[in-house]
């Protein structure tokens, strides 16, 4: 290490600049690499439910036909039943209020009987008991019994996720059986009440968000007209699935105002959604920057160790004349930048640490820590690390191949 640094500090005026770029560089690269982890740490975290091999079953109204507007209630109800006996069809629920993947987004608030001044504002879903066997949903504490999942029972059965469960009752297993209400009703003239049934785990409403309050509520037959009905289907069904039951059940699904736009995997909806809410383009645009900033230090590597070699010839033959071999020097160069790198990490981390300590990062979707400054700097610095070793690493094989005796003659 000493003979490294005394030859670093030797050729200060040819290491100052690369130095300087480096600890730029590192600093830039940093801030992407930070700014890539607010979206990928988000994107990468469980949703709360399983949507493979879920699909909704899109329908629409033809409302031309005013005679069969009657006769809607009725017509749902079939429809539900023909769409539960297709065959390759598992579980069926229908569900309304908050949607995920869509911008269709429902929520109010609720507050517990003990604090009635901390009011938190949670999405809402009405869902019919088999919702939680469509989307897999396995509490963590507590239990959903599908018998008392109706809408004539009070205090109403509601199931929450973990998030509103901590926001209310500080923690899953003492929020069952707890009782909580919503102040919008007390405008009203009127009083709810709500009994925890069960917790979920957290929720999200998209892959790149926060996880939200979520609050399960029971819905009955009479909202099935406004309801987006979702089905679960068997692993064997295959990716044709959409395809064979549009052509199945198109026409027996045509009833009164109703007929079958589709089934839409709730994985494409996922996908689609990202994708125009630019999301991923975003992404990809980070990816992009973090190879330019790799690009630039290569190349800016590159040409100074090949410079390097060039010049000092004489002085690599030398030590390979004294005894040195070729894989010593070829460790001595990529020494030498690697020495370099982390000497200029040092104030890169100072100056990257005063931007997060100043909350100059983006925090939209992950929390500023110091465990996500240490992850995404060493990141940034191995990153660094393997384009010094790649872009070294020609400039060390040309002076593995030096002829000494030429070498030492030009010398």
């Amino acid at each position: 290490m000493r003979p490294l640094l005394r030859q670093i500090w030797t050729q200060r005026r040819a290491n100052i600049w690369i130095w300087l770029t480096l600890t730029v560089v590192g600093v830039l690269l940093w801030y992407a690499v930070d700014l890539l982890y607010n979206y990928e740490a988000s994107g990468r975290r469980p949703l709360g439910y399983n949507i493979d091999n879920v699909y909704n079953i899109e329908l629409r109204y033809n409302w031309t036909n005013e005679e069969a507007i009657e006769h809607m209630g009725e017509d749902n109800a079939v429809l539900y039943r023909l769409i539960s006996e297709y065959r390759d069809i598992e579980e069926i629920c229908y569900y309304c209020g908050d949607t995920p993947f869509t911008d269709m987004r429902q929520f109010e608030g609720y507050c517990t009987h003990d604090n009635s001044s901390r009011i938190v504002s949670t999405y809402i879903r009405y869902v019919s008991p088999e919702f939680f066997d469509v989307f897999d949903i396995k509490p963590l504490s507590g239990t959903i019994d599908r018998d008392r999942w109706v809408t004539g029972e009070y205090p109403v059965p509601a199931v929450i996720s973990l998030e509103l469960a901590d926001s209310l009752f500080g923690s899953a297993s003492q929020a069952v059986g707890k009782t909580m209400f919503n102040p919008y009703f007390l405008m009203q003239g009127t009083s709810t009440n709500y009994k925890v049934m069960a917790v979920t785990p957290d929720q999200k409403p998209d892959s790149y968000s926060r996880y939200q309050p979520m609050i399960y509520l029971p819905v009955g037959p009479e909202m099935l007209g406004y309801s987006n009905f979702a089905v679960r289907v068997r692993d064997d069904a295959g990716e044709a699935f959409a395809q064979r039951f549009y052509a199945d059940m198109r026409e027996p699904l045509e009833r009164g105002v109703f007929y079958l736009l589709g089934a839409r995997s709730l994985s494409d909806m996922k996908s689609d959604y990202d994708l125009t809410h630019g999301t991923v383009s975003y992404v990809r645009t980070l990816y992009s920057v973090i190879a330019f900033f790799m690009f630039t230090v290569f190349l800016i590597v590159l040409g100074t160790f090949m410079l390097r070699v060039k010049r000092r010839r004489g002085e690599m033959a030398l030590r390979l004349a004294m005894g040195s071999t070729r894989r010593q020097a070829l460790g001595r160069l990529i020494g030498e930048g690697l020495v370099l790198l982390v000497s200029s990490l040092v104030p890169a981390a100072i100056i990257a640490a005063n931007i997060m300590y100043a909350d100059l990062t983006v925090n939209t979707l992950t929390d500023a820590s110091w465990w996500r400054f240490v992850v995404t700097f060493c990141t940034a610095s191995l990153l660094l690390a393997a384009v010094i070793v790649i872009a070294v690493w020609p400039a060390a094989r040309s002076a593995m191949k030096l002829s000494l005796a030429v070498a030492l003659h030009d010398e």
